[in-house]
């Protein structure tokens, strides 16, 4: 009997030894999941054109109501 749903997804920058982690549903495909953690790994390293703050003085998250 299966019980788990989901598998723990870790990316490992060799240079910096810094790590993410992501949960990902069992059915998805290696390559979803090793670009969703790879993708999360560029963000932390500061790789990615995603990781800028907005401009409009907002902490970066949510949004203001």
């Amino acid at each position: 009997m299966e019980t788990a749903s989901a598998i723990r997804v870790a990316a490992i920058d060799v240079a910096t030894g810094a790590e993410v982690v992501i949960q990902s549903p069992k059915s998805a495909s290696r390559l979803d999941m090793e670009r969703v953690a790879g993708a999360k790994l560029a963000r932390k390293l500061g790789l990615s054109s995603q990781n800028q703050r907005p401009d409009d003085g907002s902490p970066g998250r949510g949004i203001k109501v």
